[in-house]
């Protein structure tokens, strides 16, 4: 399969690392990696979770693509343990399961995608794309919280807590209209209300 496609996409795929676990033997499984690894320049590809957690050890992972089992605490927890070291990672679903309950339980999940097998390559490859664009505007909004703050002074103080109570504003909107693909937005801008709040907190 070949793609066209534009410069910038192209660059996103060139500069985006992506860990893709795989532990199914489906007919799909080497065709994928083949079309994957010839578009993306960073890819970690594992077919187990043990060597995925310490392949992704200190890594900067933008993009998880992974299955999950509601009988498999472990492949459950693992997509949260990659956020948690990469808040600015985006969480596609890539799976033959397509029941409510798997649904439901993904949503809760946070992930920002849901894939059902087998799928068109170039679906993927869009879904990658997009997610890589969401990846580097997280990173641009996170690297203007940072961690270890200085004082404030007033002015700045009420800048940022009216910028929450705006936040807060779009959150409850977004939640009260349901709509499942505002859920990743709305728990990134979540997370992002938690570090404005830590940083009043230690710098006034």
């Amino acid at each position: 399969m070949v793609l066209e496609l534009c410069e910038d996409n192209a660059g996103l795929l060139s500069s985006v690392t992506v860990l893709y676990i795989n532990t199914d033997e489906d007919e799909y499984k080497e065709e994928l990696i083949a079309i994957l690894s010839k578009y993306i320049k960073n890819i970690i590809v594992t077919d187990n979770l043990k060597d995925a957690k310490e392949k992704a050890e200190g890594r900067d992972i933008d993009i998880l693509i992974t299955d999950f089992n509601l009988a498999d605490d472990e492949s459950m927890n693992f997509p949260m343990y990659i956020h948690r070291c990469n808040p600015s990672c985006s969480i596609i679903i890539y799976t033959s399961k397509n029941d409510p309950e798997h649904l439901l339980e993904a949503i809760n999940m946070k992930v920002d995608k849901y894939i059902i097998k087998p799928s068109n390559f170039k679906e993927i490859i869009k879904a990658i794309i997009n997610l890589a664009e969401h990846a580097f505007t997280l990173k641009a909004l996170y690297s203007i919280v940072p961690e270890k703050s200085t004082h404030l002074d007033t002015e700045a103080y009420d800048t940022i807590s009216q910028t929450i109570d705006e936040l807060r504003a779009i959150i409850a909107k977004m939640a009260a209209q349901h709509c499942i693909e505002s859920m990743p937005i709305i728990h990134s801008l979540k997370g992002i209300i938690e570090r404005m709040k830590t940083l009043l907190k230690n710098s006034y």
